[in-house]
């Protein structure tokens, strides 16, 4: 099977609710393909270990939700803003 059969097997095999998901990153890789590589380029770029303070932002931010000071929105509440966005 070829690349471009196994995407469109797995496009048919997608539940209703992550159509809007699939859309955006297909989109994505759209813009890339046609000249904009920062995707790939992020893809690619070596993996950098947290520092300690990025270690205790993230630290403090998951202390912050565990006690409610903060509110999380559930995946795809977040992924209908992003679609609205211009």
């Amino acid at each position: 099977m070829t690349t471009q059969e196994d995407l469109h097997t797995l496009v048919d095999r997608l539940p209703e609710c992550a159509w809007d998901e699939a859309n955006v990153l297909l989109q994505i890789c759209l813009e890339d393909a046609e000249g904009d590589t920062a995707l790939y380029d992020l893809m690619d770029a070596p993996e950098v270990p947290p520092t300690p303070g990025e270690i205790a932002a993230m630290e403090e931010a998951y202390a912050e939700m565990r006690e409610g000071k903060v509110k999380s929105i559930p995946h795809a509440e977040a992924m209908k803003y992003l679609l609205e966005l211009p």
